[in-house]
């Protein structure tokens, strides 16, 4: 892979450098030569990279119907052979160099990322790719892993995470972002003068209704990753169409472990649910309870792989508020 890297990024190089070139200048200089922050080729001069105010960026925000993606890569002190292809969509984002960071906004939904090493000469946008399920207006975090051979993986990562890595990176300034979102836009319905409605007024909800929320863990984590966000829109469309109902999310494990533990992780990670609700998407925070019941209702045999991963589940339960 090495030798291939050395012999390919003179061709490819080149031509994304004056593409995205930036901060252009015209100098007497017909060679080539980096130096600090400045390229350049002939007469072409750009700037690589930028002290940004990553605050700056986050401040402004997201619409509703987009989404806001950062690329991070570590300073792995590789060569540019291993520039990272960074890709959305299979539109080309940024070769990125390591220490770098950079931004681009999206569609909501399933986004497809991925990042390849331009070395590897194929112009492979679909290399390593993975489907994200995005929600709109949030921000989402990755760290660009790169080895000296030029393979290469995204990592989402928490926001927390993220601010560690970025307070020691720079923004990489000389591309151009070919991610171009057209997301569609959104529906809007006519105006009309409806009644005023109370809430003790809305139909109520006869019976309980049971949504499995299809919320997955990491093992023996409880932090609901931003993908699994978008699973929980059924249930809120249907708390606030229904005004007075209430819901209790619970959480179940498999069998495996000791009982004390499970009984702990499924209440952690019914809390973390219940925050998301409250954080996310508005849910009043006494409109729903959480209760974590480890491995003590099981729905599937443990004996199993398929039914300890149907152990392994986050339902919610809706009903109607009891009135007093």
């Amino acid at each position: 892979m090495e030798s291939v890297l050395k012999k390919t990024i003179s061709t490819i190089t080149l031509p994304i450098f004056l593409f995205g070139m930036t901060a252009c200048a015209m100098t007497g200089n017909s060679s080539i030569d980096n130096d600090g922050d400045s390229r350049h080729v002939s007469k072409v001069a750009w700037n690589n990279q930028v002290d940004t105010d990553i605050n700056s960026i986050l401040s402004n925000k997201v619409a509703s119907d987009k989404t806001r993606l950062v690329f991070i890569r570590g300073n792995d002190s590789y060569s540019e052979q291993t520039s990272a292809n960074i890709s959305v969509n299979n539109r080309f984002q940024v070769s990125l160099h390591e220490g770098n960071y950079t931004a681009v906004e999206s569609c909501v939904g399933i986004n497809k990322l991925s990042t390849h090493a331009t070395g590897f000469k194929d112009n492979n946008l679909l290399a390593n790719t993975e489907d994200y399920t995005l929600v709109g207006g949030q921000t989402y975090f990755f760290h660009v892993n790169m080895n000296e051979k030029g393979q290469s993986a995204l990592e989402q990562i928490t926001a927390n995470s993220a601010s560690q890595l970025l307070s020691k990176k720079r923004y990489q300034s000389h591309q151009i972002s070919r991610v171009v979102p057209n997301c569609p836009l959104p529906v809007v319905a006519p105006v009309v003068n409806l009644p005023i409605v109370t809430e003790t007024s809305s139909t109520p909800v006869a019976e309980k209704m049971t949504i499995d929320l299809e919320i997955l863990f990491e093992t023996d984590k409880a932090v609901v990753r931003p993908e699994y966000y978008s699973k929980a829109t059924e249930l809120v469309e249907f708390m606030r169409q229904y005004p007075n109902t209430v819901v209790t999310i619970e959480g179940h494990t498999d069998s495996r472990g000791k009982d004390n533990y499970n009984q702990d992780l499924s209440q952690r990670r019914v809390n973390a649910v219940k925050e998301v609700l409250i954080t996310e998407f508005g849910i009043a925070s006494d409109r729903i309870s959480a209760i974590g019941y480890g491995e003590s209702q099981p729905r599937a045999s443990n004996d199993t792989v398929d039914g300890r991963q149907l152990n392994r589940r986050v339902v919610a339960v809706v009903e109607e508020r009891v009135r007093n």
